[in-house]
């Protein structure tokens, strides 16, 4: 190698020195190797090593170039390099390698193309030359550039570059362009493959060109071509436009695009297309890109259409099947079109087609992940009977969504990628106006996204929707204001949202309008539940704070002082919003007590150095909407037991939102501070008249308030507590309103005045009752003043005499006494034995005794004569269907005032049964009264009600499941309604003494009905609809005196309702009995169970009914086995026979 170099440097030295005195051997000289080198060219390839020869002729030149050229002479141009290109272009031509082109490529950089190319050359002559070399260009160099063989394409683009001229620079550009278009226009027509080698060499141009401009290499061209815009033409722009309509589009025109447009990432600045080509550029992206929005099946998907072309029409019907692969071909040429020049095509900042391209990306992904999640059966087949195809499909339904989703899940992944490789710092460097137009049509997506979509169920809308913002915001960093202003246009007012409330400015102050009457049909229900189930989700996403306060979360962390978000400086709180998913209530996936109201509590509990007004304006905003609507009696609401299926019984939204909101943040978290329940107390009382006047509406919602306040109440209230002090005398005036409304004359009485005025009383002195079934204890909420007692017991008796005295006129049908007073007293009869029990009187027991059997006894009745009418539709039944409608009329016409007449009464016996077994000395005399013979045998005689009661019930299921399971879901489903009345009835079965027990069974054998007590209490602990405090009374009951002797066996000859004395023999006859004829015959509904298939078990789930009904089967089956005396003949028959069973308990 050293030894070539030096011997090129020797060969150049002499023929240099021999230049400067012997002419003559010079010519002779070059001429033999002019000669020489031409041989090795002609031969090319055939030639031994010929790319070593030609290496070494470029390494000679260059040498040349470095020690004689470079001195200012000539002659290695005019002896050397002119005749040998002179004699050897058309074999290079011809041979057409990479080193022979490399070879002309030097020649051409060492020497100039003009003076190496025109023959006549010797002094520079201006234009003529220009115009030779021009013509030799045109018609020799650039053809034979543009189509050689694909190996020499990127060395002879390395040589055009090289040929182009300062003087004849744009002459030479178009005409390369011209060229082009002329073979691009030519294979389009002939459809031949030539137009990929032409468009992919001046995509290869372009990108030379940008590396060269880049690096300053161009040093061929210092006036011309040396900045991007020397580059632009007409022609160019012509071409670029033509590859955008070209509906054949392929790889080699994203290629040409890109390099003509140039931004792949964001240090590439050069672009060589005009600004309106690049606008129109993006125009056919847009739509490309949107084009695969009009193949969805999804009707969002085409409204968004809409906003990413607000200029064209869009027909929303879905394309023919052919032009679906188009749409997403078309799509996905844009969108990699987009991916290689995304940052040149940002730069126009006040272009508008921008935003829209930004915001089709995240449209489509969405599109095919809204697809994606159509992936079960029955969804899927919905989506393909609400297609329209159109009668040109002839594959199936399934082919064609299987070739859908594979080309717009490729292009959707793509998107997703290339989304996720965008930096934070390409976000915020947006312009503002690109920003705000891609938040716009992204809220607006979502929106219709969330009201449109039909194939997908709520709750699976909304998780999906809600997800695609809160990934989308994470990704694109909005700051604080237009985030917020993003939340504003996401949850702005429209058709379908709000519909019960709506924000407006109320004295430069954000405040809510109540809708009244809003006009609702079924679909803007629907559309709205979707919704407020996808503001749920997104909460839970994103934060209370964010979404419904608009407190920025660098706010909150960087700042422990109030903020106000109800000034007029901070347009963001969206309270609202908050008051509109509170009355909705529930919607699928989600409720306000469920999801809605514990993202409040944890806000309110991890930003407690927040003012959180949000919830003062809220309670305003809905005292207000519920003073504009009827409530309904307060009486029927279950204030002592309160829980969210409870509150979910309020029937006016607003007033059921605001009792919520209430139980939430003060019953429950103990959230509200001293001084915003005065605020709210003072805000309640100054509606409670209207001058001189009461306001009934406010009188009837004031209960409810009451009630939830009233209990955390004692932990706010001291001495010097102006909230406290307030609410004391504002109950004793109470007090005194309702003792002036009950007179001793019924007639005289305003039945309306009572019930309002009683109920805000009683509303006053809440009742505890926990532990459950097993254990339940009824205790008091509050302390109360003398004061306060002495007017209850004035209450307590004012009562008593209206009462009595509607009762003694009842025989003259003069006054009937309304129910809701009715239980209105009884309701006071039970805060009178737990507030006031050591001040009342002999009398004052006798009413409450006498109140609480006459409810528990009617109940009891109720409860029997359904019992009756059910046993009535078996004996008498036309058809099961028939027997089924009845069942479901004798339900649903039960009479629930008896019920919770017996509820409340129940509450009161429980507190009785307390007081009797307390040992206090100071009460001795109030103790002796309950405990004395006569109310000690009513509380007996009130128990065995119940346990009648409890068996009619079972029974009703009993006989009710003769026609099928359906029958006795009916039965069994009407106890959920009245959940705390049935854990109160089995709170006093489990504590039910023997004898009373052995009376209420002796009752229902009287009976005579087509099922027994037993049978009645298996379908209770077996029901398809359990409720586990009942089960577990039937438990019991099966295994205590004296149901036990007949839950184990059935006895064929005697039958479930044999007598005492038969059943006390049946044990006996047992032990009596011959081997031989001793067999043992579990009951049907045990054995049934245990001898369940375990193959079949062990498919079931753990908590799966069958699996839980088998298990309390074998309980039930073996706490048998440890109660029969160990020397008893049933035990070892029991005991063999589970010893032969394949027990099932897994």
């Amino acid at each position: 190698m050293y030894y070539l170099q030096d011997l090129e440097k020797c060969i150049v030295e002499i023929l240099d020195v021999i230049a400067d005195t012997e002419h003559h051997l010079l010519n002779i000289s070059c001429e033999l190797l002019v000669r020489d080198c031409l041989d090795i060219i002609q031969q090319g390839e055939k030639l031994s090593k010929f790319q070593d020869h030609v290496e070494q002729l470029v390494s000679f030149f260059l040498s040349l170039d470095q020690l004689v050229v470079h001195k200012g002479k000539t002659w290695p141009l005019e002896r050397l390099a002119r005749p040998l290109v002179a004699q050897s272009l058309p074999a290079i031509m011809f041979v057409d390698t990479p080193s022979l082109v490399k070879l002309l490529s030097v020649l051409v950089e060492i020497f100039g193309p003009i003076p190496l190319f025109l023959k006549n050359y010797q002094n520079y002559h201006g234009k003529s030359d220009v115009k030779s070399y021009l013509e030799l260009f045109n018609a020799d160099l650039l053809p034979w550039c543009f189509n050689g063989k694909y190996s020499t394409c990127n060395s002879k683009i390395d040589l055009l570059l090289s040929l182009f001229q300062d003087e004849c620079f744009f002459d030479q550009w178009c005409s390369i362009i011209k060229y082009t278009r002329a073979e691009q226009k030519h294979s389009i027509d002939d459809k031949t493959s030539n137009i990929k080698n032409r468009l992919e060499l001046l995509t290869l141009l372009l990108q030379k060109v940008r590396e060269r401009i880049a690096g300053g290499k161009l040093r061929n061209l210092q006036k011309n071509g040396y900045l991007p815009e020397h580059w632009r033409h007409d022609l160019l722009d012509a071409t670029a436009t033509s590859v955008l309509c070209d509906l054949t589009a392929a790889n080699h025109h994203v290629s040409f695009l890109c390099a003509a447009l140039g931004g792949s990432d964001q240090e590439d600045q050069i672009c060589f297309l005009s600004a309106e080509t690049v606008h129109k550029v993006l125009g056919s992206i847009v739509k490309d890109l949107a084009s695969a929005l009009l193949a969805s099946t999804f009707e969002w998907a085409r409204l968004a259409y809409s906003l990413l072309l607000p200029s064209e029409p869009v027909h929303l019907k879905l394309p023919e099947e052919n032009s679906l692969p188009i749409n997403f071909e078309m799509a996905l040429f844009a969108f990699k079109v987009l991916q290689g020049s995304f940052f040149s095509l940002g730069r126009l900042e006040e272009d508008s087609v921008f935003p829209s391209i930004l915001a089709s990306l995240f449209v489509i992904e969405w599109e095919c992940s809204m697809s994606l999640a159509i992936d079960d059966e029955s969804d899927l087949e919905g989506h393909i009977k609400g297609m329209d195809v159109g009668s040109s499909m002839s594959r199936s339904s399934k082919d064609y969504l299987d070739e859908k989703m594979h080309l717009k899940g490729n292009l959707a992944e793509s998107i997703h990628a290339f989304c996720q490789s965008l930096s934070p710092s390409f976000w915020n460097n947006l312009p503002s106006f690109t920003l705000n137009r891609l938040a716009n049509i992204l809220a607006q997506s979502v929106r219709y996204s969330v009201f449109q979509t039909r194939d997908l169920h709520v709750e699976k809308t909304a998780a999906l929707c809600s997800e695609w913002v809160a990934q989308m915001l994470k990704l694109i960093c909005l700051d604080d204001i237009n985030l917020q202003s993003f939340f504003d246009l996401l949850l702005s007012e429209g058709e379908y949202w709000p519909l019960l409330l709506k924000p407006c400015l109320q004295n430069g102050h954000a405040s809510v309008k109540v809708q009244l009457e809003p006009a609702i049909t079924d679909d803007i229900e629907l559309k709205h539940e979707r919704f407020v189930a996808f503001v749920d989700r997104l909460i839970l996403n994103l934060g209370f704070g964010e979404v419904i306060l608009g407190v920025p979360g660098n706010l909150r962390c960087a700042t422990s002082q109030s903020i106000d978000i109800t000034s007029p400086m901070s347009s963001l709180s969206r309270a609202w919003v908050a008051g509109e998913i509170l009355c909705t209530w529930t919607w699928k996936g989600g409720s306000a007590l469920e999801t809605f109201l514990p993202s409040l509590v944890q806000y309110m509990k991890e930003e407690s150095c927040l003012e959180v007004s949000i919830v003062s304006l809220l309670l305003d905003t809905l005292l207000g909407g519920s003073l504009t609507h009827e409530s309904g009696p307060w009486v029927l609401f279950n204030a002592w037991h309160l829980s969210d299926n409870e509150i979910g019984k309020i029937q006016d939204r607003f007033l059921r939102a605001l009792v919520a909101l209430l139980f939430t943040t003060n019953t429950k978290n103990c959230l509200w501070r001293e001084s915003d329940a005065l605020v709210f107390f003072e805000q309640l009382l100054s509606n409670l008249f209207k001058g001189s006047t009461v306001n009934t509406k406010c009188l009837k919602v004031l209960p409810f308030v009451m009630s939830t306040i009233i209990k955390p109440l004692p932990e706010k209230l001291n001495e010097d507590s102006p909230y406290g002090d307030l609410v004391r005398k504002s109950i004793l005036s109470w007090l005194e309103a309702a003792i002036s409304c009950l007179s001793s004359s019924p007639r005289e009485v305003p039945v309306q005045d009572i019930e309002d005025w009683m109920q805000v009383a009683l509303s006053c002195f809440p009742l505890s009752i926990t532990g459950g079934a097993q254990r339940l204890v009824v205790t008091v909420e509050r302390e109360i003043s003398d004061a306060e007692i002495s007017l209850m017991l004035t209450l307590f008796q004012k009562y008593q005499f209206f009462y009595n005295g509607a009762a003694s006129s009842l025989s003259t049908s003069e006054t009937v006494i309304p129910r809701t007073v009715e239980l209105l007293g009884v309701k006071l009869t039970a805060v009178m034995v737990g507030y006031c029990w050591t001040k009342l009187q002999e009398n004052d027991w006798h009413f409450v005794f006498r109140m609480v059997f006459k409810c528990i006894e009617s109940s009891a009745l109720l409860v029997e004569e359904m019992t009756d009418g059910i046993n009535d539709a078996v004996i008498n039944q036309v058809s099961s269907e028939d027997a089924l409608e009845k069942l479901k009329l004798m339900v649903s016409t039960t009479d629930k005032l008896t019920l919770s007449l017996a509820e409340s009464s129940l509450v009161t016996l429980c507190h009785l049964k307390h007081l009797g077994n307390l040992q206090e000395v100071e009460t001795a005399k109030s103790l002796q009264l309950i405990r004395s013979g006569d109310y000690a045998e009513s509380i007996n005689k009130m128990v065995e009600c119940i346990l009648r009661l409890f068996l009619a019930s079972g029974v009703s299921e009993a006989i009710a499941k003769s026609f099928g399971e359906e029958a006795s879901s009916v039965i069994g489903s009407s106890r959920h309604a009245y959940l705390h009345f049935w854990e109160l009835v089995a709170s006093f079965i489990n504590n039910a003494s023997p004898e009373i027990r052995r009376s209420a069974l002796e009752s229902m054998e009287l009976w005579g009905l087509t099922k027994g007590s037993v049978s009645g209490l298996y379908s209770i602990l077996f029901s398809p609809q359990p409720i586990f405090h009942l089960q577990f009374a039937a438990f019991s009951l099966l295994l205590s005196e004296p149901f036990c002797q007949l839950s184990l066996l059935k006895d064929s000859s005697l039958g479930e309702n044999c007598s005492s004395a038969q059943r006390s023999d049946i044990s006996q006859s047992t032990e009596l009995m011959p081997d031989s004829e001793k067999t043992l015959c579990l009951r049907d509904e045990l054995s049934a169970l245990v001898e369940f298939p375990t193959s079949e078990l062990l498919k079931t789930d753990l908590t799966e009914r069958d699996r839980v009904d088998v298990f309390i089967a074998w309980a039930l089956l073996l706490s048998h086995l440890q109660s029969l005396p160990s020397s008893s003949i049933i035990r070892e028959h029991v005991l063999q026979y589970i010893q032969e069973k394949d027990p099932c308990m897994e």
